[in-house]
């Protein structure tokens, strides 16, 4: 029987190659072996959700005097972490593309009978670093100090699309927008932390930077005839990894209050799958964690007293797992920082 299918898949290979443009059998071999890449470390991840269920839980303190940003928060994971941070009475900022689906989000969390919390809405488009900029700068009016900021916005497996920057489009809603964001919003991050309860800065991540590389050659050169949308996922949940890895190494050397965590949420029934194969046949996804699960290893890392002073870790079903040997690279991480500056047009991340 293994015999057969593998010989039926080698003839509908070479019955490929034969009639498809020898300019597209890279980009095809590469979508294969990403994509068994992806069942690899998918199916792994997912049988560890079963496995550490027990540990995916977290308290929700009473913290009245704490404000906290959530991107992408008025769905999926985002709308189930702002319903959890309102459960801690604190004031949450949704930051979002449509506001009137924050708006809703709000009265659908208080019709739940959440009356704790204070809530409120502000437009913020990731595809946009503009939209970034003004976004950080009705912050700054608004507010003084912010204690936990959740980069949580994020897009996945797209067709091929240039932002209005010239970015393509994973790579700047999921890293390089946080990047910015995380860079313009640090004066008040800094403020809200202190000696014995840090400010804290949240990087979704996914288990996908285990089997990803960093293409600096191709972030700023890729093209529709050779643009591979499960490598370009996987390159920006990396970054955002090596990211919170650098950014928490910096801070410590200048003695700030600010810790950083990368989380992955799990294998989660979410829209982010509805332009995969998973996202039409929606019964392949049963058993997966759900969104309110996902939330809750965000929310041990917003809050759990017990990871305080341990920033730069990689978290998972409320636990420390080890981070992908990219991220530990001094030399990818120096790199890839420098190359965010130069993207989002800064001279100094401080």
């Amino acid at each position: 029987m293994l015999f057969n299918v593998m010989t039926i898949c080698i003839l509908v290979a070479l019955g490929a190659a034969y009639f498809v443009p020898r300019k597209m059998w890279y980009v095809i071999g590469m979508t294969l072996i990403y994509q068994i890449k992806y069942y690899y470390i998918g199916a792994i991840y997912h049988f560890d959700d079963i496995f550490n269920a027990k540990y995916n839980k977290t308290d929700l303190p009473s913290v009245s005097n704490k404000i906290a940003i959530v991107t992408g928060g008025s769905k999926g994971i985002g709308a189930e972490v702002v319903k959890k941070l309102l459960q801690c009475d604190m004031e949450v900022i949704i930051a979002c593309r449509t506001t009137t689906a924050g708006e809703k989000l709000i009265l659908e969390i208080r019709k739940s009978g959440i009356t704790s919390g204070r809530a409120k809405v502000y437009k913020l488009d990731n595809c946009s670093l503009d939209s970034v900029r003004e976004f950080a700068k009705k912050i700054k009016a608004d507010y003084d100090r912010i204690h936990i900021l959740i980069n949580n916005a994020g897009v996945m497996f797209i067709p091929y699309r240039v932002t209005k920057d010239g970015f393509e489009e994973q790579w700047a809603v999921n890293y390089l927008s946080h990047f910015l964001l995380t860079s313009l919003l640090l004066p008040l991050i800094k403020i809200g932390g202190n000696p014995d309860d840090c400010s804290r800065i949240i990087n979704i991540t996914s288990c996908a930077h285990y089997i990803s590389d960093i293409d600096f050659a191709s972030i700023n050169n890729s093209s529709k005839d050779t643009f591979l949308t499960l490598a370009a996922y996987g390159q920006s949940k990396l970054a955002q990894t090596i990211f919170t890895v650098t950014l928490q190494k910096l801070l410590t050397d200048k003695s700030l209050n600010v810790l950083v965590y990368c989380v992955h949420p799990g294998i989660v029934n979410t829209d982010l799958f509805k332009d995969t194969i998973l996202g039409r046949y929606r019964w392949l996804m049963m058993g997966w964690k759900t969104p309110e699960q996902g939330a809750i290893p965000i929310i041990y890392a917003a809050l759990n007293k017990d990871i305080e002073r341990k920033g730069g870790i990689y978290i998972s079903n409320c636990k420390e797992y080890a981070l992908p040997s990219a991220a530990l690279k001094e030399k990818i991480q120096k790199q890839l920082f420098e190359f965010s500056l130069k993207q989002v047009r800064l001279s100094d991340f401080f």
